[in-house]
């Protein structure tokens, strides 16, 4: 593919999936690689209204560092605006017990969607974000989920657009992409830790997919076709499935029943067993032994981190677990009030238009746009950390009640509100910063929390 195709192919890819305008403003990723680099020139050379957001991990000394100076060079160079953060991302993969790599891709969103909020409502708001993802990244994205037995919709691949994100190179080939630098004189940074094979992508592309090329010399092209392709039976699977479930599936308040001897008669049980259940917490590993309980006697159950699935006679009964057995209780949906052990929390979603914030240590109130249902509620334990309002560094919530002198007492009676696996909230004591009421907050979270006794916690 010529300098030429590749723009218009870009263009054309642009329009066919209806990723974004000319009107729209957009945040650009960009590692320095040559292919956020390539990215930003298409857009540049397509008078696209953009910016560019970097992420210095801080993992590879003074790599990270030469990485950040050269795309701020580059936006200079474009003449475009850029926001730059640096992470710890040891320290926050230790913390979190995740490995380096999802550690940062963590981090990486987490910066680019704080970006997108701050500047919700805004005559600058950005609409959308763009990474340079290529046909390249797609292949080894299906043969890793291939690997990794994920089912269905893994094999799909990295997809064009999803929610707020929109990737406008999966089209492009690693190859088309080089030869377009190539012909423009571009320059880039390379990262040397790509040449290591110890991550699963590395590994892939550095020895496997050379390999099958060997064999198979459009191999990329072949899985690209096959993944567009797997796109399209999904959603049929999924249009079919539902269909399925909503008559077979009897619901009652909070619970859920399926009749054995229906279920059993249907083709492909064992997949609608598992688009059943999956939302809730139970794995593909557990399948087998779900699909033994329906042979079971009455009275024998399997649990997920928050659900019972229980042989009761001819049904299969579906319950949220009981709250002293899962030490955890979901929070589904934009209002609610439940009782726990500690007391009575309220919730509700509203419009917010800049009244005071209140000051009550048992009200809540939470910037609602990175909020993602269900949230839970829990007892706070070892490990747990948050960023205390009006502060920018992570704190324990050890050393948090250390500092704010908190008895055995109430440190045992303490619980926290969780969404997406970070802490909102330290009921009655803090928020977390991160989610803080701003200038540019259009809709808050209010909670309200009301002790059994008169003592606080």
């Amino acid at each position: 593919m010529s300098k030429k195709d590749l723009a218009v192919g870009f263009k054309q890819f642009i329009e066919e999936h209806s990723l974004f305008s000319k009107h729209d403003r957009l945040l650009v990723g960009v590692s320095g690689g040559i292919d956020s680099v390539v990215l930003c020139h298409l857009l540049h050379e397509g008078r696209y209204s953009f910016e560019m957001a970097h992420v210095n991990f801080q993992l590879r000394g003074q790599e990270s560092f030469r990485d950040e100076d050269f795309c701020r060079k580059l936006a200079e160079q474009l003449g475009v605006p850029i926001a730059v953060a640096r992470y710890d991302t040891r320290d926050y993969a230790q913390d979190k017990k995740l490995s380096i790599q999802v550690a940062a891709r963590e981090l990486r969103y987490a910066f680019f969607k704080q970006l997108i909020n701050d500047r919700k409502g805004s005559v600058t708001e950005i609409k959308y974000l763009l990474t340079a993802h290529h046909a390249d990244d797609n292949a080894e994205t299906v043969l890793m989920n291939l690997f990794r037995g994920t089912g269905l919709a893994g094999l799909r691949g990295i997809l064009p657009l999803r929610e707020d994100i929109r990737r406008p190179l999966l089209f492009a080939s690693r190859n088309d992409i080089t030869a377009y630098a190539a012909q423009k004189q571009l320059t880039w940074v390379e990262d040397s830790s790509n040449a290591e094979s110890k991550y699963a992508r590395n590994f892939l592309r550095n020895n496997i997919i050379p390999s099958l090329q060997e064999q198979y010399p459009t191999v990329v092209e072949n899985i690209n076709d096959s993944a567009r392709h797997l796109y399209d039976i999904e959603k049929f699977y999924m249009a079919a499935m539902k269909r399925q479930l909503e008559k077979l599936v009897l619901r009652k308040e909070t619970e859920q029943q399926v009749p054995i001897l229906k279920w059993k008669q249907l083709p492909g049980k064992a997949a609608i067993l598992y688009e059943w259940l999956h939302p809730f917490g139970f794995s593909s590993g557990q399948m087998a032994d779900l699909e033994t309980l329906a042979e079971s006697q009455t009275g024998q159950y399997i649990d997920s981190p928050t659900h019972r699935l229980l042989r009761n006679r001819n049904w299969l009964v579906l319950t949220p677990l009981p709250t002293e057995a899962s030490g955890i209780i979901l929070l589904e949906g934009e209002e609610g009030k439940i009782q726990f052990r500690e007391g009575i929390l309220q919730w509700k979603i509203q419009a917010y238009s800049g009244e005071p914030i209140s000051e009550n240590s048992q009200d809540g109130w939470i910037d609602a746009a990175d909020i993602r249902f269900p949230m839970l509620l829990r007892p706070w334990k070892a490990g747990d950390y948050f960023y205390p309002l009006g502060m920018r560094k992570k704190k324990k919530l050890a050393r948090f009640f250390i500092d704010n002198k908190l008895s055995r007492n109430q440190k045992e009676k303490t619980w926290v509100i969780e969404s997406s696996g970070r802490i909102i909230w330290v009921i009655a004591q803090r928020i977390d910063d991160r989610f803080r009421v701003s200038t540019s907050t259009r809709k808050i979270l209010q909670f309200k929390f009301e002790p059994l006794t008169n003592t606080s916690i």
